[in-house]
């Protein structure tokens, strides 16, 4: 008999669309569970029967897909979750992380300066998440984002105007991501090791993610795959633990699961949110692409990438409630940092609000907003998710 807590969930990157590449270094996630399977599709025979018995039942479709839950939390590039994430947006590579020192607060300002600085040359852009260190003052410190770049200045979305004017401080941007085009395809590999057993899924696409932050909860993400198919292994293949030829499994580097206590910005519009709990919804729209004389997809297509949201927070005005009642587009970023100082930012930089309501339960209840968002192309970032990895 199986049990689940002796399960090992990896995947590998593929070349071709379908084949596991030769001898992989398999990358495993940190998942708590998995709910991949094969797909089948059939129909039953109208032949009439004078017996009235059913008279075949045809397989015209297979495939495969399914969820992976897992923990977020920070993993390197060329870890597992890293690279499912990248998928996810349907991006290339991560643009490097890059900082700068000897920067000048300017007080009374939302401005960083540097004189005669080009910030763009240094991999800066509208748009990024930038980490402000070094302020002689602690509330000077912290997480926002680039709401205007010139020479030599940087302007942030911070609340209030900084006020520790002449302060030295060191601007860094995470490694960046944003949705793409690629079609980058995985082999998932999905091993039951107590068995010494494992169900191999090729042809996997990352379709969906279901992101969730919420007060007493560790931080997880949900993985949604479409794959081609699956095989089965039921013996190990040279050495123990391995089921594909000439393996290798990588396990992810150990880092704190992120919690929301962690959690060091929600902000929407440049405001901050005291917020309850965080939900974000991707999707690349995949289909598979089927064609006579085979059986199960030969490719798999992508439609639009979607992106939506939802926010509770503490009432405390009307300001999203005119937004959404006026039609007014705006901003949705958050960044999640471990103990350590590494985690992720994602920012919607284009959102409307298509639904605020806050309902009250009765007495001695707070009175919470209910913000939900949809996410569309920023016209001067190009995007509708940037995604960044704090190193």
């Amino acid at each position: 008999m199986a049990d689940g807590s002796r399960i090992r969930v990896s995947i590998i990157q593929e070349s071709s669309y379908g084949v596991t590449p030769g001898t992989p270094t398999m990358l495993v996630l940190p998942v708590t569970g998995s709910g991949l399977a094969d797909r089948l599709g059939y129909v039953q025979s109208n032949v009439i029967n004078p017996d009235r018995n059913v008279d075949d039942l045809v397989r015209l479709s297979k495939a495969a897909g399914g969820t992976i839950p897992l923990e977020l939390r920070y993993s390197p590039s060329g870890e597992g979750l890293s690279n499912a994430l990248l998928a996810l947006l349907s991006a290339s590579a991560y643009t490097a992380s890059t900082s700068e020192a000897s920067c000048t607060i300017a007080g009374g300002t939302k401005e960083v300066t540097k004189s005669g600085f080009d910030f763009v040359a240094d991999g800066f852009a509208v748009g990024d998440v930038v980490k402000v260190s070094g302020s002689s003052v602690t509330a000077e410190n912290g997480y926002y984002r680039i709401t205007a770049l010139a020479t030599g200045v940087m302007t942030l979305d911070k609340p209030t105007n900084f006020t520790n004017g002449g302060s030295s401080v060191t601007v860094s941007r995470g490694a960046r991501a944003v949705n793409g085009t690629s079609t980058p395809s995985f082999t998932i590999e999905v091993a039951h090791l107590d068995l010494e057993k494992a169900q191999i899924y090729t042809g996997c696409v990352i379709n969906t993610m279901d992101l969730n932050l919420a007060i007493g909860q560790l931080a997880t993400v949900t993985l949604g795959i479409e794959a081609q198919s699956s095989t089965r292994q039921d013996t190990f293949v040279g050495s123990s633990g391995i089921f594909i030829s000439g393996a290798t499994y990588t396990a992810a580097a150990t880092h704190p699961t992120l919690d929301p206590i962690g959690v060091q910005e929600i902000r929407v519009g440049g405001a901050d949110y005291a917020a309850q709990s965080l939900t974000l919804n991707l999707t690349n729209n995949a289909r598979p692409r089927e064609q006579i004389g085979s059986l199960g997809p030969v490719s798999m297509a992508r439609g639009f990438f979607g992106a939506t949201g939802s926010v509770t927070a503490y009432l405390a005005d009307w300001t999203d409630h005119n937004a959404f009642a006026g039609n007014t587009p705006t901003d949705l970023w958050f960044a999640a940092i471990d103990a350590n100082g590494r985690g992720w930012s994602m920012s919607l930089p284009q959102v409307k609000f298509s639904d605020v309501n806050s309902p009250v339960q009765g007495n001695n209840t707070d009175v919470f907003k209910n913000v939900s968002v949809t996410a569309y192309k920023d016209p001067t970032e190009a995007c509708t998710v940037r995604l960044q990895r704090w190193d």
